[in-house]
């Protein structure tokens, strides 16, 4: 797979454009991370990703990702 960012601040829609990409749903990487799919489900329509939840996802999925801040002056 190709090394693209995905732009945004919205991580639920750059996860769910990933999983489109890997051909799988959240229900499946719900399983893969030993979650139930209703839990995950729920964190996707919050948008409410803990950095846990993100390095699971990212093993999950065998992704890397990075946190940026940065200062606008």
């Amino acid at each position: 797979m190709s090394n693209e960012k995905i732009s945004g601040n919205n991580v639920s829609e750059s996860l769910k454009i990933i999983l489109v990409k890997k051909n799988m749903n959240i229900a499946k990487l719900a399983e893969l991370m030993g979650l139930s799919s209703t839990t995950l489900y729920s964190k996707f329509k919050r948008g409410n990703f803990s950095v846990k939840d993100l390095n699971e996802i990212s093993k999950a999925l065998n992704l890397s990702y990075e946190i940026t801040f940065t200062i606008n002056d």
